[in-house]
């Protein structure tokens, strides 16, 4: 059982225009489970809900479940086995973070009990979720976000799920042909499609020619924006058929100190308008972090140029720099 906390209030955007943050991987197990078990809901987000609370949707990947497990955080058999108690959805809620993708390797960590309980978390806290299902299913529910008169759909999948069991139908597995018919249905409902996509290989640049297709087939099946988790490592952008695929923005809340690039990472800003009856991108920029347990925008000066330099090595878009801040130039 979990301590109760206060709340934290997200600002709203007065003006006719959303704005997106979109993060990478967020653990809530390990030790941040124990924190947060402790009522310190406030830890992983700390030094960075101010930030957050700026947007008007935030998105991360969850890549634990949120489960009761008598006070368990990390298998004792298996350290990469682990899951947040549910007390994680407050510590979202209270971060300013909106929506979350479920689907990832880690989706059946604790079975259908986690899986299960994870999806009635995020539900009693009000947040949106996509990419898991209660009940075996032949396509899976996007998350549809309304703010200042636009509406703003995620869809998620994954390549692969670590553990064997009962959870074909409740996990969206990528399949190509299933990505068109729910990105084509949602595109009837909303008016910019953010598909999220977990997969790849760990710990390197760029991903295998497998995992880069299946990436640029959600741009194919008609997302607006592709964005990829996985790797723990920041990766390369590129601007595939006038559509922007992030191949992986890193890590977030997860510490994995013992490489040098799993504790650096970055977010995006999007900008998206509306003009007359035209919904347009009109601005991308990126963010450089230090990932964590409790990650931080504060970079030096020399470490946040490097770690762009090599993004824009990885990537075929430019990537410009104005009064600090990092922008992908896009067509209006």
């Amino acid at each position: 059982m979990c301590l109760s906390a206060g709340s934290f209030a997200q600002e709203k955007d007065s003006t006719a225009q959303v704005r997106v943050f979109l993060f990478g991987d967020v653990n809530l197990g390990r030790t941040v489970g124990q924190e947060l078990f402790k009522g310190n809901l406030d830890f992983p987000f700390k030094l960075v809900k101010d930030t957050l609370a700026k947007a008007d949707i935030v998105f991360v990947n969850l890549e634990s479940q949120l489960s009761e497990q008598g006070g368990e955080t990390q298998s004792p058999q298996y350290d990469l086995i682990f899951c947040g108690p549910p007390c994680g959805a407050k510590a979202l809620k209270q971060a300013g973070i909106s929506v979350v993708s479920t689907a990832n390797n880690h989706a059946y960590d604790y079975g259908m009990k986690g899986l299960r309980e994870t999806i009635g978390n995020l539900k009693s806290e009000g947040i949106y979720s996509t990419g898991t299902s209660e009940d075996s299913v032949s396509s899976f529910s996007p998350a549809i976000v309304e703010r200042n008169g636009m509406r703003i759909g995620f869809l998620a999948y994954t390549q692969f799920v670590n553990l064997k069991g009962k959870w074909k139908g409740r996990i969206s597995l990528y399949d190509f042909e299933r990505a068109q018919r729910e990105i084509a249905n949602i595109r009837t409902k909303v008016d910019f499609v953010i598909a999220s996509y977990h997969g790849g290989v760990e710990y390197v640049d760029k991903s295998n020619k497998a995992t880069l297709r299946q990436l640029k087939g959600l741009a194919d099946a008609g997302a607006d924006i592709v964005v990829g988790h996985h790797p723990h490592y920041p990766q390369g952008v590129e601007r595939y058929n006038n559509k922007l695929v992030f191949y992986s923005l890193g890590n977030f809340v997860f510490s994995q100190p013992q490489y040098e690039l799993t504790q650096k990472a970055f977010g995006v800003e999007l900008i998206v308008k509306k003009r007359a009856d035209k919904v347009v991108l009109d601005s991308v920029r990126l963010i450089p972090l230090t990932a964590g347990l409790q990650p931080s925008f504060v970079m030096a000066d020399d470490v946040k140029k490097a770690m762009v330099t090599r993004i824009k090595k990885l990537s075929n878009t430019p990537i410009t720099e104005t009064n600090g801040s990092y922008f992908i130039q896009i067509n209006k």
